[in-house]
Order: C-alpha cells, then sequence, then structure tokens
C-alpha cells in the first residue's frame, strides 16, 4: 500500500474512545495542613506515539491514514485538578523524564508533580499545549489544547495517574485534503463507490444533517494510482478520533462492502494523504487476533451486582462490517474446563453452560458498558454478574460471511487491555467477600479492642478472582483482627446468620480455610451468645416488581413501553411494599436511605436524580424530562440504598413517538 506521508505511529484507537471514562471513587478526606503535599506521578502512556515519534510497533505501523505530528512543533503539558473537598489545582507546568521502556530503550512518559493533601480523591485533566502558549484557563481548554487526556486518582491507594493523550473533544478546526485511488484495481460493472467519515461508538456519519461527509467517489480505469487519485476534501473539520469508510455497492444488491481506517484529526492540522482502496468487494474479513479480557478496579457493585469486564482486541483486516462477541456463561459447578479452542472446544463446552452473542447493537445491551463492535473499533466493555463464571470470543463479519472465532485470552499483567487488571482463574470471574458484623464492631488488633477505641460498626467487603489453588483467606476467629458485641467476642463465621452446625463456615474455635470458591460469600459474625442478634443481609431488601409505576404506557416486570404523544415528561413513582428481615419478620416503618434514578443509553446520562427516606408511607416520584429524549432504548435504573447494602431495579424503556 502506497503512502505520501512518513508514517506517524499514533496511539491505539480504542483507548481514546474511553479515555474520559473516569472512575467514581468512594470520597475519602486525610488529615493534613494547607501546606502538606503530596508527590504524584504522572504518567502518559502514548508519549511516544504522539508526541516524539518513536514507537514503531507493527500495529501503529500498520495504519494507512497518518496524521501529521507535533514534534516539529513542539508542546508543552499543563496538569490542572478537581478533589472532593471542592479544591481546585493547577494550572501546573509538567516536565517529563526519560524511563527505561519494556524493550529496553528510552522514552520521555513518566513525570513528577507535588499537589495538595488536603483530599485524597482527584480528577485530573492534562493537556498539550503548543510551545511557548499561555496556559489556558479551564473553561477555554477545548478551544486551545490540541491533545487532552483525563485520569481519576485516589492517593490513598496509589501515587501514579495515567493519562492516554486524545485529540477527542478539541475545538480548533483541522482540514481534510485527501486523495483516492483504487491501487491498480478496477471498479467492477455496476458498483458505485462511497466515502465518508463516521462517529466510531455509533456509526452515524461525522458530519451534520446539511452536510454529510459521505460522498460518492468517482472511481475509473484512470483512478488506479496516486498521480490520478480522487479528491476527498472537507475545508473545515472537529478535531478527534473517527473511522474512514468507502462502501462499495453494487446497484439492485442489498449487500454491500466495505474498507475502513481509523482517522485521527489533529486540532490545527491537516490530513492530506494519498490512499490505496484495495479490492475488498466479496473478500470476507480475516479473524481478529489478541482477543484478550481484564476487569476494570473499582467497578464491582456500580450497579448492584455487577462488575466491568474490558475486551480488547486487534483488527484482522478492514474490512469487517462489525464484530461479534459470544459470552459463555458456564453452569454451577465445582470446577469447570475452559475451550481448549473457539470451535471444537467451544462447542464442547457449551454443554456446561449458555451463551449469549453480542452484535452490531450492542450498545443497546442491558448491560452496556461502553465501546462498540461496529468496524473499526478494538475495544468494548460489558457489565458481568458478580459470583458466575464466563468465557469469551470474538469474530468478524461482513456481507460476504464470517472470519474465524478467535478465543480469548486472560494474560497476566501487563498484557491485559489497557487500564484494566488481569483475571487471576482461568476463567472470567469476580466475587463479592461480604464480612456482616452482625451488630459487632471491627477493631485492628486486640489492643484497641480491650481499650474500645479505632473500632468500626461497618461490614466489611472486598472482591476477588476465583483462585482454585490458594485461595482468598478468611479473617480467622481465633486471631486479630476481632470483633465484639458488647462484652462478647465473635467466635465464628456462619454462612446465613444461623447458628446450626450446617450453616457455620468451618466449626467454631477452627481457623476458616481460605476460600477457593468463586460465588459470592456472604459471612455473618456469631458471638458468645445468639440472643437479640439481628440480621439484615441483601436478599430480603431486593427491589420486587410491582413497586414501580410509570404514569404513561405500559410497565411489565422489568420492560417498559412508553407511548408519547404531546406530554413533555413522564412520572416515575417508587413505593416500597413490605419488606421482611432474615428470620422473615416484617420491619414495620422501613424506608431506604437513599433512592438513586437514573436514564441512560449508550454510556450518555440522561437524568440522575436522587431522593432520601423513601418507604411505603413516602413515594419515590421522578419526572423524566422528554425534551432531550429521541424515540429509542434506553435503560432506567432504580437504586436503592439501606445502611451499606445497595440493591438495584434496571428496567429497559422504549420510547415511541
Amino acid at each position: 500500500m502506497k503512502n505520501r506521508k512518513s508514517i506517524f505511529a499514533f496511539f491505539a484507537i480504542s483507548a481514546a474512545m474511553i479515555f474520559a471514562s473516569c472512575s467514581n471513587l468512594t470520597d475519602a478526606n486525610v488529615t493534613s495542613s494547607s501546606e502538606d503535599k503530596n508527590t504524584l506521578n504522572i504518567e502518559v502512556t502514548n508519549y511516544d506515539e504522539v508526541v516524539t515519534q518513536a514507537s514503531k510497533s507493527a500495529n501503529h505501523a500498520s495504519r494507512t491514514i497518518i496524521p501529521d505530528s507535533f514534534d516539529s512543533d513542539g508542546v508543552d503539558f499543563y496538569l490542572y485538578g478537581t478533589n472532593t473537598s471542592g479544591g481546585t489545582f493547577g494550572p501546573e507546568k509538567v516536565t517529563f523524564k526519560g524511563n527505561t521502556d519494556a524493550v529496553g530503550g528510552t522514552s520521555k512518559t513518566v513525570g513528577t508533580i507535588s499537589i495538595p493533601a488536603n483530599s485524597a480523591v482527584w480528577e485530573f485533566t492534562l493537556v498539550a499545549l503548543a510551545t511557548g502558549a499561555t496556559a489556558p484557563t479551564e473553561a477555554t481548554l477545548k478551544d486551545e489544547a490540541v491533545l487532552i487526556g483525563y485520569s481519576s486518582m485516589d492517593m490513598l491507594n496509589g501515587d501514579t495517574a495515567k493519562f492516554t493523550l486524545s485529540p477527542d473533544g478539541l475545538k480548533k478546526e483541522a482540514k481534510i485534503a485527501m486523495k483516492l485511488y483504487t491501487d491498480g484495481w478496477t471498479l467492477p460493472t455496476g458498483f458505485t463507490a462511497k466515502a465518508g467519515i463516521y462517529l466510531l461508538t455509533t456509526g452515524a456519519d461525522a458530519g451534520t444533517d446539511a452536510a454529510p461527509t459521505e460522498k460518492e467517489v468517482a472511481f475509473t480505469d484512470a483512478t488506479k494510482d496516486e498521480a490520478n487519485a480522487v479528491d476527498y476534501a472537507i475545508a473545515s473539520f472537529a478535531p478527534g478520533t473517527y473511522l474512514f469508510k468507502v462502501t462499495f455497492e453494487k446497484t439492485g444488491s442489498n449487500k454491500k462492502f466495505y474498507w475502513s481506517d481509523v482517522l485521527v484529526v489533529l486540532p490545527g492540522k491537516t490530513i492530506d494523504n494519498a490512499v490505496g482502496i484495495p479490492n475488498v468487494i466479496g473478500t470476507a474479513p480475516a479473524a481478529p487476533t489478541a482477543f484478550k479480557a481484564g476487569y476494570v478496579e473499582n467497578s464491582e457493585d456500580k450497579f448492584s451486582g455487577w462488575y466491568t469486564t474490558a475486551f480488547e482486541w486487534v483488527r484482522g483486516s478492514k474490512n469487517e462490517n462489525n464484530f461479534e462477541i459470544e459470552v459463555l456463561e458456564f453452569n454451577d459447578a465445582d470446577t469447570v474446563t475452559p475451550p481448549a479452542d473457539a470451535d471444537t472446544g467451544w462447542t464442547t463446552a457449551l454443554g456446561a453452560g449458555t451463551s449469549v452473542t453480542y452484535d452490531s447493537k450492542f450498545s443497546s445491551a442491558a448491560n452496556y458498558e461502553s465501546g462498540s463492535l461496529l468496524s473499526g473499533n478494538t475495544k468494548a466493555q460489558l457489565r458481568l454478574e458478580l459470583g458466575k463464571r464466563y468465557f469469551a470470543r470474538i469474530r468478524a463479519v461482513n456481507d460476504a460471511g464470517e472470519s474465524a472465532w478467535t478465543l480469548v485470552s486472560l494474560a497476566t499483567a501487563p498484557a491485559e487491555p489497557t487500564g484494566t487488571t488481569a483475571f487471576t482463574g482461568n476463567t472470567i470471574n469476580r466475587y463479592r467477600l461480604t464480612y456482616f458484623m452482625n451488630g459487632g464492631t471491627y477493631y485492628a488488633d486486640k489492643t484497641a479492642a480491650d481499650a474500645g477505641t479505632g473500632g468500626s460498626t461497618a461490614d466489611k467487603v472486598s472482591y476477588h478472582c476465583e483462585d482454585s489453588a490458594a485461595g482468598t483467606p478468611i479473617i480467622k476467629a481465633d486471631e486479630t483482627p476481632i470483633i465484639k458485641k458488647n462484652t462478647y467476642t465473635w467466635s465464628y463465621w456462619s454462612k446465613d446468620g444461623k447458628s446450626e452446625t450446617a450453616s457455620r463456615y468451618n466449626e467454631p474455635g477452627t481457623a476458616p480455610a481460605n476460600y477457593k470458591g468463586y460465588k459470592n460469600l456472604d459471612l455473618y459474625a456469631m458471638f458468645a451468645t445468639d440472643a437479640g442478634v439481628a440480621i439484615f443481609d441483601k436478599k430480603s431488601l431486593e427491589i420486587q416488581d410491582g413497586w414501580i409505576t410509570v404514569d404513561t404506557g405500559t410497565l411489565t416486570g422489568k420492560t417498559a413501553e412508553i407511548e408519547v404523544a404531546t406530554q413533555t415528561e413522564v412520572k416515575w413513582t417508587f413505593t416500597p411494599g413490605e419488606v421482611k428481615d432474615a428470620e422473615g419478620k416484617k420491619i414495620e416503618n422501613f424506608a431506604y436511605d437513599k433512592v438513586n434514578f437514573t436514564v441512560t443509553k449508550g454510556g450518555t446520562t440522561f437524568e440522575a436524580k436522587s431522593t432520601d427516606n423513601v418507604g411505603a408511607a413516602r413515594a419515590a416520584e421522578f419526572t423524566m424530562s422528554l425534551s432531550n429524549l429521541p424515540a429509542g432504548i434506553y435503560q432506567v435504573m432504580f437504586t436503592a440504598h439501606y445502611g451499606t447494602t445497595t440493591v438495584s431495579y434496571p428496567i429497559t424503556a422504549d420510547i415511541r413517538r
């Protein structure tokens, strides 16, 4: 493939798709004076790729459409921050230093800076500006920056903020002045060609209704080489990361064939490549490679009972219409054997579970998190259930057929998808381990317990991957930390809050063995006497069908059909019914501490409201504005909180106009 420009190894595109997805971290203030400082390491994961062009990996070099770089112009970096205490930081200039990369070379990827220590949790923005430019205010960042990246940071649990720089969302206009040719082949009789620029996640034209980017391309016998290429030009275009796609269609046929490539448009730059388009008509796509999965830390129970799994892959060719990911959920069993291969082994494994296939409509899935399976994408995120085991495979699809399947690899760090952590077992699995204090107080050491100071009544929750070999250590009853209720010290764990021997997690007085399972495990502290111990488990607090109503359309279980005529809003009402404790006794005057109401679609939040103290005596009413909701499928989520317990009730709402 000819290419008029020297290859600029830009960054992996799908990382740019999710750069703005900042984690929601628990607020945690630290005690400090205003003079205290924390040292923060700043790492740019694609510094060489966007600034120095030092990285020439095979994946980046396979790019056809290469943008101008900033290496000759030079850039300065500035950091901005906002903390959970309401304080702000920056702009502070950052100078990067050299470090040794994985292949022994030196690259400038890490900087060190001091930030105020009055809060542990920060949201950071890192921007690149033309060298010598004055640092902008936060209000004008996107007007003046040439690259931007985001990172969330909890300084109690780490000291390095990682950024992936991208032009996405910036405003300084760029220019498209490409030339297209067929690279030595002739367009068959009856076929027409169109070229356009599209949004990666949705596949929609990146232009406007009045000025779409899709244009017919007049390929002829004379346009086979660069010297006679056809112009594809747009005078002014927003910076960002897109898909450039050429569509071939035969008149009277319902089949279309595509060639596409990632298009990175940098602020103030010109894309003026001469691009040779290969003959993809009637050719099935090649199989994706390097298909990997990892979990997103701190994503557990943001939606009660779910966590986020990230998938990443490399395109096998540039002519797919979309990808398909098939996720296999294993049935309950002491042990499971992952498929040995993506075909025969997968078919055999299906006998031990059930599967769900996600395709071009991926963003409409109820458990969709982010990303896309449309052409050009290489990352996607799903919410999977805690306490279950999964496996996955992927293939590429177009109108000529399907590629072979590629089996997922659960590789160890650092090979898992960027920004995630590798699963430690042989399946995709995360489970919740909860220690219920059961009216007791948790002490980190015996001295504090004897003094009655420094304890906590909060239940302890942690998340783990299945480890059938070593397992997860369980707090031991005869060692510290310990739990006390009044004068009683806990003596053993119960799996359901009952004192019967069958309910006990190991026997009283013995040290519980490490947990080697994969299911969610609830453990209740049991004391020397069981009298007066009230047990509240999460199951008893779950939202029931019928507690939620909608004043327009119909609601059946977790599916709503809303016919919209002239009204401007829809009212949802949440009225809790009877709630019982773990022993089946009705809880009188029960009320949830807080109920949240959200409306989302494709990663975008349209409504986010909450109200406190919601029970049978005080229902919660939420209005959903229709002014900015076109017809389509939306996810309506009710999330109720009671003490340390959070339960959710998702509804798929079909708005029809």
